[in-house]
């Protein structure tokens, strides 16, 4: 059983009758809490609470203080804002940071996915404060490529039974050096083609696909996309594709108790041996070997993962109350927290 601070839960939401109660959160959304290790919390920007929600429009969440930053990015709908006494809207293909200390209100505009990243330390308030600027918050289209992929990336940490808190700050400073980079930058045809090339492959991923169905999808030459795409994302489109895959094998492998062959092909790889075999050189690991480790892992720590829930319950139904105290190492007053929640 690894050191309870080093590690990473997942928690599925489901509706109001389910453990966790937010109104408006849709299934099959999945929030993930991670409680950072001593290092982290003094060296690295490091990430406490990763997600990816489906909300409709009851979906509303009214904090005075949280002591993080916050950064979302919407996949699709919208998402309305009320900060420092502004009221805006953040849509489809943009992502918005906040500091989310200062009291904040959002919500769903109609129906909305999004992903989430709630982080801290390092240089995180110096780049907020780079970004945000005077206006005091940051929302732009996401142009970039290498935002993209780092936002993919987190989310495949996040849900590797050997949470890295250090790979996982890498990608975060990657997020935000990128976006200061591109802050005021207009957006390249070049890196849009490599956009769309990436969101087909998000959606087709389970299909039989050679790169040349993907060039024709951005009205590209196959050598020529080939040679653009790796130049913006440092990999060629059959990588990032297998990388793809493999990060949706090891979901299905964790939450689920489908077969390997089923899961190879829902993931896009037509043959068994095929997949055993890439699923080999990317974890290091068998499928089987992946599903044990996973097994064993919800075994020794599921006592600590129902403490965790309780602790999430208490949060959703009480907006503003995550704080630092919640989660500090060691320190966790369990059962107060529950007697509180029952309480309620």
């Amino acid at each position: 059983m690894r050191n309870y601070e080093d590690t990473a839960f997942s928690a599925d939401l489901h509706d109001k009758n389910g453990g966790m109660d937010n109104g408006g959160v849709l299934p099959p959304s999945k929030v993930f809490l991670h409680l950072p290790s001593e290092f982290a919390r003094t060296a690295l920007i490091y990430a406490s609470y990763v997600g990816h929600y489906f909300c409709d429009q009851t979906y509303v969440v009214r904090r005075n203080c949280l002591d993080y930053f916050m950064l979302a990015v919407v996949d699709s709908g919208g998402m309305f804002f009320r900060y420092k006494g502004t009221e805006f809207e953040v849509h489809a293909g943009e992502a918005i940071l906040l500091d989310c200390r200062l009291p904040h209100t959002y919500g769903a505009v109609e129906g909305v996915s999004f992903r989430y990243i709630y982080f801290r330390g390092g240089s995180s308030e110096e780049y907020y404060r780079l970004l945000a600027g005077e206006k005091g918050y940051f929302v732009r289209p996401v142009r970039s490529v290498e935002v993209q992929s780092a936002v993919q990336s987190i989310f495949a940490l996040v849900t590797d039974t050997t949470y890295d808190e250090h790979r996982i700050s890498a990608q975060l400073y990657r997020i935000l050096a990128e976006l200061a980079v591109q802050d005021g930058q207009k957006e390249s045809v070049q890196n849009a083609a490599v956009l769309r090339a990436i969101a087909f492959m998000e959606h087709h991923f389970s299909e039989k696909l050679s790169i040349e169905q993907i060039a024709d999808q951005v009205n590209l030459s196959e050598y020529y996309f080939s040679r653009l795409f790796r130049k913006c994302t440092s990999m060629s489109p059959h990588a990032y594709l297998v990388n793809l895959r493999i990060t949706m094998a090891r979901q299905l492998l964790s939450v689920s108790q489908k077969s390997v062959e089923r899961v190879a092909e829902e993931c896009g790889f037509h043959s068994t041996t095929n997949f055993i075999r890439s699923f080999r050189e990317h974890v290091g690991c068998t499928p089987k070997q992946f599903r044990r480790a996973v097994v064993e892992e919800g075994n020794g720590v599921n006592q600590i993962k129902k403490k965790v829930d309780i602790v999430l319950r208490y949060v959703y139904t009480n907006p503003g109350s995550m704080n630092q105290d919640f989660y500090i190492a060691g320190e966790m007053k369990w059962n107060k927290r529950k007697r509180q929640t029952y309480r309620k």
